[in-house]
């Protein structure tokens, strides 16, 4: 009998992920049957980023022209921090003002790129805008791919000894997989009209078949062509390679078009920008348990954290630095005592920020009489430049801040909930369990396991639930017994989805436990590995059949599976909590997940709502008159999460089984 699984949540709790260094760019097998592979589809949530800029920000005039129709004006700038690129369905709902670029197929990431000028990068590779391979049948068919391409600006009025230039930064693989030299290109084009016949060209003018694969080149190309000196000017990106799927990954960051721009002179806007993100202030997990935490936070807090940053001024400055923490509209500002001084411009430097065992004054734990069963706290890590005479940016927003959600449910989690690369065995039999430590008595009572597309649809292939106890580091003896067959589940919902399975029983658990499954054939079931993390290495066993041994894994990352458990909690899933619009609402949904065609809504007073898709589609609208319970019909939509926003502004996820 096989047991379908449902999906629980979508993994975009963490808002920014992580840059933390170079890792492999290409498959390879570390073992005959352990494999790590590059992913077919790349996970990014646009928009949840660098949040509380976002709600400071107020659109420039040239935005605000362009969305009366109008063409952009001078300066063109985008550092991708912010949502900038339309979704897949054309769409920017509450974003439409940090438009700069034409629905296309070039996406906006955040974990590809390495060391990236700041957070948030475009990426061009060898998938459409649906992250569906070009070609899929012919895999080493090369051909023109994604496409970057500018809303129109307006260079009317400017002359060649105007010094218009286009600026931009660009690397070649990062986290990915790297362009074959000689064969694959990125190019960059600009668009003309022919006076007479209207007919429009475009124009190559700056190519690259760089191998430069850890490290971001900087380009001037100018602007000085009477052809391309009008109203409506374009230039896009665009890249030559293989077709079948995340290959061939080019990067784009820090793009600038403005006049008077002497590139042996030039200096960048001044800015000291935070560049990679964080993820978690726990020591060793991204969420946990709540009655797991409160019996011992002190322990699970993290001494400290590293702040990736970037001076891009051309003088020394001095930052003031900390972390605020936001409970349901209550936020407390934790400022360090100390200022990092003099950072030398031009320069990547880093900030140590210390939470518990602060040796420069109090420590911080997460304040356990704020709730029962469940927690969820709103973390910004900011910071601010002292001395810096910074330029104005009109309209984009300061890298100087990092919002995520600190998650405390029923589940436990090394990953950060973004894959990045897929994991496999690829043995019958072949066994796979990952080591928790639970620090109170629980029932464990199913997994939540991201599997990812990678070329190969495993859906068919079969799975049984395994729980083992701990024997000097690796599975020991079974805990309870478990026959319903499993199979893994793909979504077309959203990325990083994670399914539900429950075991065939709850099982009571206690000290340290393993937790993970034994596949059925030798198909890869390919589970999200994520590299921003690394729990791997100690915490994950495989083994490779019948009477194998167990084996501790060799490859870096954190495979993308979570123990679920009681927790205190009545129900295994009473709420969702997965991204910062579904922090802290006043509206109630319930059944969630819904299992039927509706679920009903508890609102406390009378409000106009939307429902829309997590691609950012608007599928439903109405009113609802007074406070009270109202159902919500899902009739024809399909499995998934979507959101529900009232014009109050307060928002809640659904889930539909």
């Amino acid at each position: 009998m096989r047991k379908r699984s449902r999906i629980i949540w979508t993994a975009g709790l963490i808002l920014s992920t992580g840059l933390l260094g170079l890792e492999p760019v290409l498959a390879q097998s570390i073992t005959s049957a352990e494999v790590e592979r590059d992913l077919q589809f790349i996970p990014i949530d646009d928009g949840s980023a660098h949040s509380e800029a976002l709600r400071n920000f107020r659109p420039s005039a040239d935005a605000v022209s362009h969305l009366r129709g109008g063409a952009l004006s001078l300066p063109f700038f985008d550092d991708f921090s912010t949502p900038s690129i339309p979704y897949s369905d054309g769409s920017l709902p509450g974003f439409e003002a940090f438009q700069r670029w034409e629905l296309g197929s070039a996406r906006r990431t955040e974990t590809f790129a390495i060391e990236s000028p700041t957070i948030g990068a475009a990426t061009l590779d060898g998938m459409n805008r649906f992250g569906e391979p070009y070609n899929f049948v012919e895999v080493n068919t090369p051909g023109w791919c994604d496409t970057l391409t500018s809303l129109p600006i307006a260079l009317n009025g400017y002359f060649p000894e105007s010094n218009v230039h286009l600026m931009f930064h660009y690397q070649a693989g990062g986290r990915g997989n790297a362009p074959d030299v000689g064969e694959d290109f990125l190019v960059l084009e600009f668009k003309s009209t022919d006076d007479v016949s209207g007919e429009v060209f475009w124009t190559e003018v700056w190519s690259s078949d760089s191998t430069a694969t850890d490290a971001f080149e900087r380009v001037f190309v100018p602007v000085d062509q009477f052809p391309n000196l009008v109203n409506d000017f374009q230039f896009r990106f665009r890249n030559y390679g293989a077709l079948a799927g995340n290959v061939d990954l080019w990067h784009l960051d820090y793009i600038l078009l403005d006049d008077q721009i002497i590139p042996a002179e030039f200096q960048v806007v001044s800015e000291v920008a935070i560049t990679e993100p964080v993820s978690t202030l726990l020591r060793d997990f991204t969420r946990m348990p709540w009655n797991h935490f409160v019996a011992n936070p002190a322990y699970y807090m993290r001494d400290s954290l590293l702040i990736n940053q970037r001076n891009f001024g051309t003088q020394a400055d001095n930052i003031n630095y900390g972390f605020s923490m936001d409970y349901e509209s209550n936020v407390d500002v934790y400022e360090a005592p100390v200022q990092n001084t003099n950072v030398q411009p031009q320069t990547a430097f880093n900030t140590t920020l210390y939470i518990g065992e602060n040796p420069l004054g109090e420590s911080f734990v997460f304040d356990t009489e704020v709730a029962d069963t469940t927690a969820t706290f709103k973390v910004s890590v900011w910071q601010s430049s002292i001395g810096l005479l910074h330029t104005e940016k009109e309209g984009v927003p300061d890298n100087d801040s990092i919002v995520f959600l600190q998650v405390f449910e029923n589940d436990f989690a090394y990953d950060d909930g973004t894959a990045e690369k897929a994991y496999a065995l690829t043995a019958a039999g072949g066994k796979l369990a990952v080591r928790y430590s639970l620090e109170v008595p629980d029932t464990l009572l199913g997994l939540a396991i991201h599997f990812t597309p990678y070329y190969t649809n495993a859906d068919d292939e079969t799975f049984l639930l395994r729980a083992w106890q701990d024997s000097l580091g690796i599975p020991g003896a079974e805990l309870s017994e478990n026959y319903q067959f499993q199979s893994p589940q793909y979504f077309n919902e959203g990325y990083d989805l994670f399914a539900f399975y429950e075991y065939d029983d709850p099982i009571p658990v206690e000290g340290n436990i393993h937790v993970g499954l034994v596949q059925a054939n030798e198909v890869g079931l390919n589970f999200g590995l994520d590299k921003n993390t690394n729990a791997n290495v100690g915490q994950l066993h495989y083994s490779l059949g019948l009477g194998g041994s167990w084996i501790n894994s060799e490859i870096n990352g954190s495979v993308m599976i979570r123990p679920v458990l009681r927790a205190n909690k009545t129900e295994a899933w009473s709420d969702v909590l997965e991204n910062e619009s579904s922090v802290v609402s006043g509206l109630r949904v319930y059944p969630n997940p819904a299992n039927g065609d509706a679920c009903q809504i508890q609102i406390p007073a009378a409000c106009s709502w939307q429902l829309w898709s997590m691609e950012g589609r608007l599928l439903q609208s109405g009113q609802w008159p007074n406070a009270g319970v109202y159902e919500c019909d899902l009739t024809g939509l399909s499995a998934g999460m979507y959101v529900l926003v009232s014009d109050s502004g307060e928002s809640v996820q659904i889930l539909r089984n």
